[in-house]
């Protein structure tokens, strides 16, 4: 178990999802080539913590970070479709968690829209939430 897995569980259920919907929804990954579309896409990071260990024989592992989601949408076309696809993520990651492989991931905080800005001709929201997986 390691945070690759983490992310996996993350990515994984993200790009199902996103491919579901009509129309499907790319997403960009950390580290991989992208040609961003016209219309909305997302941008997926995980931002693991320290590991830790709250056992004295050393045992336990504890994963935490942070899954961000960034929506990115046309300039000037409101707000609409980024809070539309915000609700959907807290819905797919919702709390207290969900299972991957055999693994449950811990969502500690619910997934939550931040402050937008503008990046050119694009509108970015992040929505993130923190997680937490405990490994005995």
């Amino acid at each position: 178990m390691s945070q690759a897995t983490i992310r996996a569980a993350f990515e994984t259920r993200l790009k199902t999802w996103a491919d579901a919907q009509v129309p499907p929804i790319p997403v960009a990954f950390e580290n991989v080539a992208f040609t961003p579309p016209s219309g909305p896409y997302l941008r997926v990071f995980i931002l693991p913590a320290t590991t830790t260990s709250e056992t004295m024989d050393t045992l336990h592992r504890g994963y935490k970070g942070v899954v961000q989601v960034t929506i990115v949408v046309d300039l000037n076309a409101g707000s609409q479709k980024a809070q539309q696809i915000a609700q959907a993520l807290d819905s797919l990651f919702p709390m207290p968690g969900f299972d991957y492989s055999g693994l449950r991931i811990n969502m500690t905080s619910p997934m939550s829209l931040r402050n937008a800005q503008s990046e050119g001709d694009r509108y970015a929201y992040p929505v993130s939430g923190n997680y937490r997986v405990d490994i005995v």
